[in-house]
């Protein structure tokens, strides 16, 4: 049967790898003043390395668009070959915005302008990301996802979709798995089926799983 929605939400956190509580535990990162790309809670992000125009080493950055900040590739294109390795998914932001007021945020937009916080002294955009890699999240695939790719040797990951700066809802990522880019090379393993009584079906597009960052693309590992 048809999976009753075929709509995207990123990545969501759920339990640790064997199936233990999670902590909800993040760290805090920098984004970069003005990014060139924006960050949306649920998305895969990695550092920048300062390589393209404008960028910020030692920065974050979302890794689910096409073209990431450093000028690397991100979204379906994205390796464990030449692509910055993944810090784990973001979970939001604080900055101050250009008027004065403190933001707490589910995103953060591409050209994102702060003023100082004159209790820190910093006008800088704090990233909230979830980071530990043993973290399991629930994602909805784009197309059927057959059994034979599952536990497979060489173990198979799989992208996120390629991302574009409407790809959101109220800043919640609205990107799925992409199931066309099976490779031992891509960002994340999938576990399981998640078991969603209304989106189960792995014959159709919408089925939830259950992921964890595979561990040749996470940078903690």
């Amino acid at each position: 049967m048809a999976n009753a929605s075929t709509t995207g939400f990123g990545l969501r956190a759920v339990m640790t790898a064997g199936n233990t509580p999670a902590t909800s535990g993040q760290s805090e990162y920098q984004i970069q003043n003005a990014p060139g790309v924006a960050s949306n809670k649920g998305d895969p992000m990695s550092f920048n390395d300062g390589g393209g125009a404008g960028a910020e080493a030692g920065k974050v950055q979302d890794a689910s668009f096409t073209t990431t900040d450093d000028g690397g590739n991100g979204g379906t294109a994205w390796t464990t070959a030449n692509s910055a390795l993944l810090l784990g998914v973001f979970n939001g932001a604080f900055y101050i915005d250009s008027t004065g007021k403190p933001t707490f945020s589910n995103n953060v937009v591409a050209g994102q302008t702060t003023s100082k916080d004159y209790n820190t002294g910093s006008d800088g955009i704090t990233a909230f990301i979830i980071d530990n890699p043993n973290q399991e999240y629930v994602v909805k695939a784009d197309a059927a996802l057959a059994q034979t790719l599952l536990g497979v040797n060489p173990m198979q990951s799989f992208n996120t979709n390629n991302y574009t700066a409407t790809d959101n809802k109220d800043g919640q990522s609205i990107t799925t798995l992409d199931v066309g880019s099976a490779a031992t090379t891509s960002m994340f393993t999938v576990v399981r089926n998640a078991n969603d009584p209304e989106n189960k079906d792995q014959s159709a597009a919408g089925c939830n799983f259950v992921v964890i960052q595979a561990k040749n693309s996470s940078l903690f590992n």
